[in-house]
Order: C-alpha cells, then structure tokens, then sequence
C-alpha cells in the first residue's frame, strides 16, 4: 500500500466522495473544511489515504491544530467521528497495512495531542501503548421505513402537539445575525448545564453557516416566538443518517416545547431526504435528563471508542 498526506487543496474530491459515500457525514471533505474554518487561525487538513494501483482504498480524515508551539491531532475534532474508512472490497489485511503507516505517521508528527474517535470499533485492532481507550455513547434511532417515526412515549407526541399549536414559527437559520441570536442561546443553555465556557466558538457556528449554508447536508432551523429565537437545532443529513449534533433552548420558553417541535420538523425533513436512522448524538454519563429524553424519543444506546495521546507537557498545562 502507497501512503500519502494529502493537503485540502490537493484532494481528488470524487475519489474521496466516492470512499465516504455510505460512512459518516463527520469523514467529508465539507466536516474537515466546516472545522479549519471554525478553529483559524491556526488549523489545517490534511487527508491521510492508502493507495493499491493508483485508487484510493483507504482514508482518515483530519484537522491539525497549532497552538502555543504545540501540534494537535484530531480525527475528528470535539468528538466527532473519525477513524479509517476502507473502500468496498477492501479487506483487514489492507485496514492492517492502513494501521502500520498511520502509527508511524502519528509518532513521527510529534503531536502534542491525538484525538480519534472510532464510532465503529475497528481501532482496537491496533494495540499502541501511546493511546488510550475510553468509551462513549449515543443514541440512535432505527427506522422501519413504513411512515413517520412515533416515539415510543406518548408524552413526545402531546408536547410536539402542544408546541405547534402556539403562536410560533420555524425559520431557517441563515445569516450571521440569526448565528448571534442562536449563539446567546447557546451560551444560556451551556451556562444551564453547569459549563464554565462555552465548548464552541461563534466563529466556529459561523463556519458552519459558511461552509454547508445552502446545501442538503445542513439543517438549522430555530424557532420563534413573538420575533424572539426561543429554540434551535443543528442537523445534519448525510447518506442515510439524520444527525442531531446541537439542540439549544431558552429556559423562559420551555413550554413551547422548542426541543420537541424541532426535532419533529427535522425528522419530517430526514424522512422526505430517505434516512434510515437518527443519531441523536453523545451525552454525558451524567447527564441523565438529556439521556431520558433521548431513550423517550425511542434511540437506542449504541457505544462507540475514544483514542487519546497527551504529551508530559499537554498534561502538565491541563493540571494547572
């Protein structure tokens, strides 16, 4: 197998499209560009890809980072999936050889951090004492295909129905100031769930907004109330997935229901794009309201790996 590092500019974008047709929308070319685009200055991408015959059967997204003199390693960044994607056809053995060069890669590199997230398991293949393993979850929805999706707790349908029947209206988050709006939202909700900074820049939300604004991959809506943003959703629509990646609401205005509303308009939308599944995204163990809602909307507990390497220093920095 042929390894390179390819640089974004450089990328044969069919060929790449062609690999992650049918794996996570978090491998695409338009996640990498949304991530250098949110964490600039100071980020780049590169595409790591293994060749046999000149075609491209074998590839790893993702997003370097320098900050303070110290290179970081993200596949992907916050969380999201990353990992290898093999084309169809390919084998372990190539997934193997795959592993051999990304390890010689990763240490020669230098990294300060390396981050992978591996949503289907198939890094514990490779056994390096450098990374280490913990576990997260999602939760995940399977659809039967044989209409509309019905929670399986019949209070979702009541507080969907409750908050349609108020005075609101569902808008599609479009420009740089309905970014601001949903970013004092977003602020609020981190503050309620006991963050001491927000996880996420504005200007990373504005790169989301450049970046798949306009596209059939992005699903932002919020909804409104009396001219007012009192709810908003982030989701993505990518192959047969429906992604909820970020929900937020004004507590003032929880009798609306916004988190309820939305997600039903989002799944209406997936249904009509010809989704299979809805992953409703990871939670912290702890957070066992945000867990409860998702088991009552019916998704499934599905766990996934996590791969960490910090450098003495990067643990030095995070102890202080």
């Amino acid at each position: 197998m042929e390894f390179r590092v390819i640089d974004r500019k450089n990328l044969d974008i069919p060929a790449w499209e062609k690999l992650t047709a049918t794996s996570s929308f978090f491998h695409s070319h338009q996640w990498v560009d949304t991530c250098v685009g949110g964490l600039s200055p100071g980020a780049h991408g590169e595409f790591l890809c293994g060749y046999e015959n000149g075609h491209l059967v074998a590839g790893m997204p993702a997003v370097i980072t320098k900050i303070f003199g110290m290179k970081s390693f993200y596949s992907m960044p916050y969380g999201t999936y990353g990992e290898v994607v093999m084309a169809e056809g390919a084998g372990g053995a190539q997934r193997d050889e795959f592993y051999v060069h990304l390890v010689k890669y990763l240490k020669k590199g230098r990294f300060s951090r390396i981050a992978i997230t591996d949503f289907d398991r198939n890094f514990s293949r490779l056994s390096e004492p450098f990374l280490s393993h913990s576990e997260s979850f999602t939760h995940i929805i399977n659809l039967n295909g044989d209409g509309p999706h019905l929670p399986p707790d019949k209070s979702i349908d009541r507080h969907i129905r409750a908050g349609l029947k108020a005075d609101t209206r569902i808008v599609e988050i479009s420009t740089r100031d309905h970014v601001k709006e949903f970013y004092n939202i977003y602020e609020m909700t981190e503050k309620r769930h006991g963050s001491i900074r927000p996880l996420y820049s504005k200007h990373f939300f504005n790169s989301i907004l450049k970046h798949l604004g306009g596209t059939d991959i992005l699903y932002w809506k919020s909804l409104m109330y009396n001219d007012r943003m009192v709810g908003s959703g982030i989701k993505f629509i990518y192959h047969d997935t429906l992604f909820s990646w970020q929900m937020v609401s004004d507590y003032e205005y929880r009798h609306l229901k916004p988190n309820h509303v939305l997600m039903f308009d989002a799944i209406q939308a997936g249904n009509k794009a010809g989704i299979k599944k809805i992953n409703l995204g990871s939670s912290p163990i702890y957070a066992h309201s945000l867990i409860d809602y998702k088991e009552r909307w019916g998704g499934e507990k599905v766990e996934y790996d996590t791969y960490i390497s910090d450098s003495w220093l990067r643990r030095l920095l995070s102890s202080k």
